[in-house]
């Protein structure tokens, strides 16, 4: 598996490099965003712990995909836990 950095921009406000690249992964499947962000991580000198694959999308059938992928100049950030929506049932089970 190889990869071609088509597109590097930073994020200053973010501290992040925002990554554009190419996968090109002939006779083989389609590598999974773990797999990606060591071969990312590991190819521009960084942690794996700093960078994140955001996207995979594959060209049918010919072995090739484009990835976005960030790479954080520091500790990436948590996610934030989402807050559970109150639909119409919720409301109504709250009353009972």
């Amino acid at each position: 598996m190889k990869i071609e950095l088509k597109k590097e921009q930073r994020n200053p406000h973010m501290k992040r490099k925002e990554l554009q690249i190419a996968v090109d992964h002939e006779n083989e499947p389609t590598p999974t965003k773990a797999a990606l962000e060591q071969l990312v991580a590991k190819q521009l000198g960084h942690n794996a712990d700093n960078t994140d694959v955001r996207s995979i999308h594959t060209e049918g059938g010919i072995g090739k995909s484009a990835a976005k992928v960030f790479v954080w100049n520091g500790k990436k950030p948590e996610p934030k836990e989402k807050k559970a929506k109150k639909g119409k049932k919720a409301k109504a089970k709250a009353k009972n």
